[in-house]
This record gives C-alpha cells, structure tokens and sequence, in this order.
C-alpha cells in the first residue's frame, strides 16, 4: 500500500508574507521502480507544502518535473511556488521518501476561513455494479475505500475532518427537513459520497503460455465522488477518478479488500493513488468554504453556538449573528431565509465543539432565537500576520 505522511513541517513567515514549507512524502517502490517512486513521493512533498501554506494546487507538475530532471538541488517555479529545494530523499524497507523545502507567496489574499474546520460526513462508497466485484471477492472494497480515503484526507487536511456516516445517502434526493435533521444531529454542513462505477476486469493484457493459470487482464476502479452543502441544497465538488492496473490473479482467488495485501498489489497501489488525489482535491476545494454556527442558547448578552476547539474557535473570535426563517416558495418547498443584523458577538468561553459568545457592546441579545446563525468576521492574526489557532485533537 503505498504510504503518504508528512514527516517533518515547518512554517517561517516573513514582512513579505512568503512561507517557507518543508514537507515530506512517502512513495511504495513498486517492482523495483525507483524513477516512479521517486516521482510519486516528490509530487506529495510539493501538494502537501502548497496544501499547508493554504494556496491553490497549481504549480505541482512544473516544480516536480524541475525537481526531477535537473541536476541542481534548487529551481524554480511559476505562481505560488517561487522556489523548490530538494533537501534530502532516501531509500529505506521499499519506501521512497523526499523531503523539499519551499518558498510559497500566495498569489491571492487567504480565505476568509483560514483556521477553521468543518466536520465533514462521509459515506460508505458504493459499487454501482456489484457482480463486478465477485471475482475477487470484492464486496468490501466500496467500504473500505470509504475509510482509506477518510484517513487520508485526515492525515493531511487542516480545513475539514472527517467523520464516518454509515447510512448511504444521495444527498441531490433529500428534502430540506431531511438535510435539516442531519445538520442538527451530526453538527456537520457537508456531506461527501461516493460510487464505484467501474471495478470489471478488461481484455486479456499480453500472452498467457502456463496453460495452469488464468491470463493477465486490465483491471478498472472508477471512483465518482461529491461533496454536498446540506445548508445551501448545492454541489461543491464533484469528480471522475479512472484508473487501471493488470489483475495477475485467477478468477477463483480471493483478494478481499479488508486484508493488506490487496493494497500491495499492482490494483491496490493504482486505487491508494486515486484515493489520495481525491482526498487533496476535497481538501482544496472545502478549504475556503464558509464557517457558520447556529444558535443552540440565548442568555441575555450571550449566545451559545455549536462549534468549538474542533473547529478552531478560540477564544476573542468574532462572528456576526444573522437571522434565519423558513419560508415555503412557489413549488411548496421550505427555504432557509437569512437576515444579517448588525450585531456582534466575541467569543468568551470554549470547549471542544460549543463555545460561549457575547455582544461586543454588551447589548441584550433579545432578538436573537434559537436557530439563528453566526457568520466569521475575522480571525485573529498574530504581528506575521500568521492566523493564531489553538491546538485541537481530532
């Protein structure tokens, strides 16, 4: 299976606002091939570096191919990626790991989110096509891709963390007191699914002469994956994945994909490198996605919301309270609508996912109900200008 971890990270800002990010990656070496394990473990360093410093995955493919193909330990790049060192790469129990050094200047002002989290839902995956998955035995392998991709993105993301949800749910069909009840129970805005379209096997790959065996043949794992907002009734992500690798085993063997094997093999290795793709995709496009909280308490001047430490809520944060009521439009559907005031709250007190706020002018909170919402304002920044968290376990 191949092995994806940030081993050391380290952030110094500047007046300037450049980020120097070192990171480092992991990459199996697969049937000796050092240049693709190689290659593997360098575009991971340079995606978690440019992931960490909060700007956009764009400059992987020029900095990596520099890395690569040049003799010089450092060269440079286009856009956010102004500079690329090779610090150090080693060879050790068939894991390639590269560690580089970058020097990143976001090319556009950080998200106004920066430094919190969201609680994303994920269910199991499912196989559109579940014959397909008889050869092989196959059956789990929607659950457990489910679980290798929850523990991948949480392993590298710093704008969400996962959380299992074990009902399989088509969020485009749920109505609004569906999504609603989700949203109060699980405390959780996004939601992410997933099918697997396609795990068949293909055409016979190359010439079987061991009359004993079955031939070699292409394997397929097609992933479709979305995320959705339950608030807003919108799609926020959603992509194709397709690979292929050589199935090299007879239809009676059995290759289930709970046993850690499976993920050793040519198509395990194929379908880790899928996951993690996906697993940085979701991670960049929930990045900047908004925070809000919603009102569980009013007492006087204070409010009580439901996110907290979890979410990287500290105390002296600002939130703006906004209004909701439901309204049925035209077609009889119930719609949220939203009023912001022009009232402020600062948070006061914090636990690990509610926290106390109260009016920034001491006003009573009188108008202000159960239900409603609070939107950010600002994060605070320290004198670099570096958002100021407070560690949470997660």
């Amino acid at each position: 299976m191949r092995k994806l971890s940030l081993v050391t990270l380290a952030l110094w800002a500047t007046a300037s606002q450049a980020q120097w990010v070192e990171a480092s990656g992991q990459a199996t070496i697969n049937g000796g091939d050092l240049v693709a394990a190689r290659a593997q473990a360098t575009e991971d360093a340079v995606r978690r570096a440019l992931l960490f410093a909060g700007v956009s995955v764009r400059s992987v493919q020029e900095a990596t191919d520099g890395l690569l193909t040049r003799e010089s330990l450092q060269v440079q790049s286009y856009g956010e990626m102004q500079q690329v060192q090779l610090v150090s790469e080693r060879k050790k129990d068939g894991i390639f790991e590269v560690t580089i050094r970058a020097d990143i200047v976001p090319s556009e002002p950080l998200c106004a989110n920066v430094g919190y989290r969201k609680k994303l839902l994920i269910t199991p995956f499912q196989l559109q096509n579940p014959e397909q998955a008889v050869i092989g035995d196959l059956f789990e392998l929607g659950r457990v891709s489910s679980k290798v991709f929850s523990e991948r993105l949480a392993e590298i993301s710093h704008s969400s963390w996962p959380e299992s949800f074990n009902n399989p749910v088509d969020a485009t069909k749920l109505d609004y007191q569906e999504r609603k009840a989700i949203l109060q129970q699980y405390g959780a805005r996004y939601l992410l699914s997933a099918n697997l379209e396609d795990v068949s096997l293909g055409a016979q790959a190359g010439v079987n002469w061991e009359f004993w065996s079955d031939p070699d043949r292409k394997r397929y794992f097609h992933l479709q994956l979305s995320v959705h907002d339950l608030a807003e009734n919108r799609v926020v992500f959603q992509q194709k994945y397709q690979t292929s690798a050589i199935w090299t085993y007879r239809k009676t063997t059995q290759m289930q994909p709970t046993d850690f094997r499976f993920w050793e093999t040519p198509y395990g290795l194929a379908a880790s490198r899928i996951l993690n793709a996906a697993a940085m995709d979701v991670e960049e496009a929930i990045r900047c996605e908004a925070i809000e909280a919603e009102v569980i308490q009013v007492k006087e001047n204070q409010v009580l919301i439901n996110i907290g430490k979890l979410h990287g809520v500290a105390v002296g944060d600002k939130f703006q309270l906004v209004h909701r009521r439901e309204l049925r439009d035209t077609f009889g559907q119930i719609q949220p609508l939203l009023a912001p005031t022009e009232l402020q709250i600062e948070v006061s007190q914090v636990n690990s996912t509610v926290a106390w706020a109260q009016s920034v002018d001491q006003q009573l909170l009188a108008n202000i109900q159960i239900g409603d919402i609070a939107t950010v304002i600002v994060k605070p920044v320290d004198e670099f200008g570096d958002v100021v968290t407070e560690s949470a376990e997660h």
